[in-house]
């Protein structure tokens, strides 16, 4: 059975992170990789839930059954992206590089200095918009985030970058002021971005075919942007390996607006939608998505068959 993100905790060591970048900042990123390893087979070991979890994703989007290998490249993989974001956030040169496509489906909502909405997701690093807004000084890119969940990371991130909490709108509060924070940053022109493919304990979903299963994805996103009207955009910062990363980016709707007595039945036409683009996304860089935990109401048919057992 499918479970809420939320319903599991943060499962990491503050020191760990601090650790990992204190050796970043004074050593490299090729030294802070190595160390990478130790944690990732720490995950491997101590966190089978997970580790199943990755299984079962590497069996949908892979089509076969995954090796011992592929679960320790994607769990690597997770831990180097958040390496990353440490250089996307901290601010000082970065030895990242970022090469951006559809950039231009911004360019009109950026000069009419207009607000929109940007789905991001747990595909790659949602930090790669950094590389926008680095780019422009007139684009300010906000994520609604629940600060609580991921506070030890969060707390790391803050700390190499003071004002990393003033472009975060904390998704903890009551959703009515959520609401305004959201309102008040779009009517200053700024970009919102929402975390479309996970959802909170209680909130409203759509069980939705993705990678031939089925699985809930939240509502809240598409009844915010249907209630505001703003230009919908999604964005992938997809991970390519070594230092690179590639940001896409799509303009998914001019503005949402729909009837109110239709307004469930049209945000699941969208969720839907946007599954079937997460799911593209996933096949190309099937090693760059980050739930490790039961995302599907049921398992991969293979695991099935085998009674559940993981390798």
């Amino acid at each position: 059975m499918a479970e809420a993100w939320t319903e599991r905790g943060e499962r990491s060591h503050r020191f760990m992170f601090h650790m990992i970048a204190w050796v970043a900042k004074r050593l490299g990123r090729g030294a802070a990789r190595a160390l990478l390893h130790l944690g990732v087979a720490y995950f491997m070991l101590a966190a089978p839930a997970a580790r199943r979890a990755s299984q079962d994703y590497l069996r949908r989007v892979l089509d076969r059954r995954p090796r011992w290998a592929d679960t320790y490249r994607h769990i690597y993989t997770f831990a180097t992206v958040f390496l990353d974001r440490m250089y996307m956030v901290g601010g000082a040169e970065s030895p990242l590089s970022v090469t951006s496509h559809g950039v231009q489906s911004f360019r009109d909502c950026i000069d009419r200095e207009q607000g929109a909405l940007i789905m991001v997701s747990h595909l790659g690093s949602f930090e790669a918009l950094r590389a926008l807004s680095g780019r422009r000084d007139d684009l300010t890119v906000r994520i609604l985030m629940n600060w609580a969940t991921g506070a030890k990371m969060n707390a790391v991130l803050q700390k190499l970058d003071p004002s990393f909490a003033d472009r975060v709108i904390d998704t903890s509060t009551s959703d009515f002021d959520r609401v305004l924070k959201v309102k008040a940053a779009l009517d200053r022109g700024e970009m919102v971005g929402i975390m479309a493919d996970r959802h909170h304990a209680g909130e409203r979903t759509l069980d939705c075919d993705f990678l031939g299963g089925t699985a809930p994805f939240p509502l809240s996103p598409w009844l915010l942007a249907g209630m505001l009207g703003v230009p919908v955009f999604l964005a992938f910062g997809v991970y390519r390996g070594d230092r690179h990363y590639d940001l896409y980016c799509e303009r998914f709707s001019p503005g949402l607006s729909w009837p109110r007595g239709e307004r469930m039945t049209r945000a699941g036409t969208w969720a839907q939608a946007y599954a079937d683009r997460l799911a593209e996304y996933a096949r190309q860089a099937p090693y760059n998505w980050f739930n490790f935990y039961q995302f599907w109401h049921e398992p991969a048919a293979d695991e099935r068959r085998a009674g559940g057992s993981s390798e």
